[in-house]
């Protein structure tokens, strides 16, 4: 992609990040690339894909977001069968998908992005369930469970730790389960603690993924699941984190790919969709492959 942007919109998610003074820095940015710029503010769940959907069509260049995960992930929704680029303003606790990308955290190196020369951009895969879509996973039982006990207070506070605090309690509570699993036509039962469906494998600080082999541009979903908790699966854990290799110890992690993905869980666990807590307990997911196009550095554009 070498068009140059002249004109875009950017969506704000006010609740997100730190205490910075953002609209400084974009305008700033802004005008030193030459670029006309809106921008709205989201205030209630859905803003961001009512917002994406009408800044398409006013014939911009590209769309900006500045938020976390969870309003990126409307933003894509409104964006669904557009061309248009998406730059992201990483502003979340974690930035999940700004990390897998190599975007950098710091607001101003973000916003070159969108005036480097020539524009690189990379196709990402995107999930979806109902009519619903997500970037990052779903997860249920003690992977939701961390995700809901991580309140947005905590996360304002310490950031990628409140994951951690919360991770300690989930621990102690969640109740293993069977998961009922369909991908691609084949039947799996398996007993676990959690089970993730990941379109992308980071974890949202530094390059930390829990599998490189994860990827968000292979038209495929991950299912992962974490048979059960104690001092092997923190070993493992450790090791795979440190050398970033595929978990091969399948009494304590079970890992497919596929297109095509049910699940269910007995008894029902709380599920969570890329950090919102979900009132279903069974679903089927599908992988909608290569359907955005995301503003990277320079040397992360090339698809695997």
């Amino acid at each position: 992609m070498k068009k140059k942007i002249k004109k875009i919109h950017v969506i704000i998610n006010p609740a997100s990040g730190t205490e910075e003074s953002v609209l400084p820095i974009i305008n700033t940015s802004m005008k030193e690339a030459g670029i006309k710029w809106e921008a709205s503010i989201t205030h209630n769940a859905g803003d961001a894909i009512q917002y994406a959907k009408a800044a398409v069509k006013e014939g911009i260049d590209a769309l900006a977001v500045y938020g976390g995960d969870g309003t990126i992930m409307e933003a894509i929704s409104g964006m669904m069968g557009s061309k248009i680029p998406l730059a992201i303003l990483p502003g979340g606790s974690a930035n999940v998908l700004a990390t897998e990308l190599g975007i950098p955290a710091d607001l101003k190196e973000a916003c070159k992005l969108l005036s480097q020369g020539p524009l690189k951009t990379k196709t990402i895969d995107v999930g979806q369930f109902d009519k619903r879509y997500f970037i990052a996973a779903i997860s249920l039982g003690f992977g939701a469970d961390m995700v809901k006990g991580a309140d947005r207070e905590t996360k304002n506070k310490i950031g990628i730790l409140a994951y951690f605090l919360s991770a300690a309690v989930a621990l102690t509570k969640t109740k293993r389960a069977v998961y009922h699993l369909k991908i691609d036509g084949q039947e799996h039962e398996v007993q676990g603690l959690t089970c993730f469906i990941a379109n992308t494998g980071n974890v949202g600080f530094s390059n930390i993924s829990f599998d490189k082999h994860i990827d968000v541009s292979d038209g495929f979903l991950d299912v992962v699941v974490l048979r059960k908790a104690n001092i092997s699966l923190l070993k493992l854990v450790v090791v795979t984190l440190l050398k970033r290799e595929r978990p091969d110890n399948l009494e304590l992690v079970e890992h497919w790919q596929g297109k095509d993905i049910s699940v269910s869980s007995s008894p029902d666990q709380t599920v969570q969709c890329d950090g919102e807590v979900l009132e279903k307990s069974s679903l089927r997911i599908k992988v909608i492959p290569g359907a955005i196009n995301v503003l990277v550095p320079k040397g992360k554009e090339q698809n695997h």
